[in-house]
């Protein structure tokens, strides 16, 4: 269940000019764990920034889609 090394090519592909549209289910299924959300709402909000840049994608339905869900579930983070 850790993510380790595996997140970094996801959050690399989020910072790329052309996200691909498939990388917004992916996001949303990363999210729903808590170490995903951890991996996602890292401390610079980098990560949380991009993907409110593409709430508003103009070219995919389906990457905003999946941004939404993991910004939905993002919001079920909970610091200790």
């Amino acid at each position: 269940r850790a993510l380790g090394p595996g997140a970094e090519p996801l959050l690399r592909a989020l910072s790329s000019e052309r996200p691909p549209a498939e990388l917004g289910a992916l996001l949303c299924n990363l999210s729903q764990a808590p170490e995903g959300r951890g991996a996602l709402l890292e401390p610079s909000g980098r990560v949380v920034r991009r993907m409110l840049e593409l709430v508003s994608w103009p070219e995919s339905a389906e990457l905003r889609r999946g941004v939404v869900g993991a910004l939905r579930n993002c919001c079920f983070e909970h610091g200790e």
